[in-house]
């Protein structure tokens, strides 16, 4: 069997990142709820694979696995901070807040 090239093995390893920044933009902006049944802070686990990937991947993405290892960590860290993706029981100690008028203007 053939291994696999490494640019193959190195989208693989940024498909998450990638598919977790879009679930979090996702739940931020669409769903009108801001809380959720998880810890967030277990969605960096993602970044961990893009920075493997920084690390053994061809040079030519290395550039592209830390933007997007940054993005991935700025993204849960701000839903954190602006109180846009919560765990349920962190919400209901926080009080209960609503998302931000800002993040709400795309829903109906």
């Amino acid at each position: 069997m053939k291994p696999l090239p490494k640019v193959v093995v190195a989208a693989l390893l940024l498909m998450p990142a990638v598919l977790v920044s879009a679930w979090v933009l996702h739940r931020s902006f669409v769903v009108p709820e801001n809380h959720i049944g998880f810890d967030p802070a277990l969605l960096f686990w993602a970044a961990g694979l893009s920075i493997i990937q920084v690390c053994v991947g061809p040079k030519g993405l290395r550039a592209l696995g830390w933007v997007i290892s940054i993005l991935t960590v700025g993204l849960v860290t701000a839903a954190l901070q602006f109180n846009l993706l919560l765990q349920y029981e962190d919400w209901i100690q926080r009080g209960m807040p609503d998302k931000p008028t800002w993040a709400t203007l795309w829903q109906r």
